[in-house]
């Protein structure tokens, strides 16, 4: 199976991965910010990612990318994975996927957050020590959730690990703060 590295096959990845019993690499989160005036072209858009990529061409776009990490930051934060179930209004579960959908049938994990949440989640990140999360850090609870990536049995890089996962933390609250300032949209893909 081709995946192209353009548009993202979300559910066929998935079942590709239960077939296969573990997960490939190179699902990747980008966040992206969206103004309200361009996120209508993107809603009226035929090509969603020809349009985002378009978007994202513009000066002062800020973009955050966490790489792999988005689904063990979901566990970190939830206590699951972000493939199987997230918890309903739950803001750091939406920090990670988003909280709407742009089309439910689609085969792309591509989602938003209305300037709304995203000035909430701003705060809500705000008030949180990311470092209390980190206390009981278990790379074992994450190998037997079969948490993406697969990278729980390196024993030896449990605190690069942990680091990773700080880092892109703050990197995504910054993020966030900065679209909460600017009273924008967050749109999220995961390919």
């Amino acid at each position: 199976i081709v995946f192209s590295s353009k548009y993202c096959y979300t559910k066929y990845i998935i079942k590709y991965i239960q077939l296969l019993g573990g997960f490939i690499m190179g699902m990747c989160a980008i966040y992206q910010e969206v103004k309200k005036e361009d996120f209508k072209k993107l809603l009226e858009s035929d090509d969603f990612f020809e349009t985002i990529e378009e978007l994202e061409e513009k000066d002062g776009t800020e973009l955050c990318d966490i790489d792999k990490m988005w689904d063990a930051l979901h566990f970190l934060l939830n206590g699951l994975s972000a493939i199987y179930g997230a918890p309903e209004d739950n803001l750091l579960s939406e920090f990670i996927i988003g909280s709407e959908s742009f089309n439910d049938e689609a085969e792309e994990f591509a989602r938003y957050i209305p300037t709304e949440k995203v000035i909430k989640i701003a705060k809500k990140l705000n008030e949180i020590n990311f470092e209390d999360y980190l206390k009981d850090f278990d790379m074992n609870k994450f190998a037997e959730n079969g948490i993406y990536p697969d990278i729980w049995s390196y024993d030896d890089e449990r605190e690069e690990i942990m680091e990773e996962l700080s880092e892109h933390f703050e990197t995504l609250k910054e993020f966030y703060n900065k679209v909460a300032e600017n009273k924008n949209i967050v749109v999220i893909t995961i390919c």
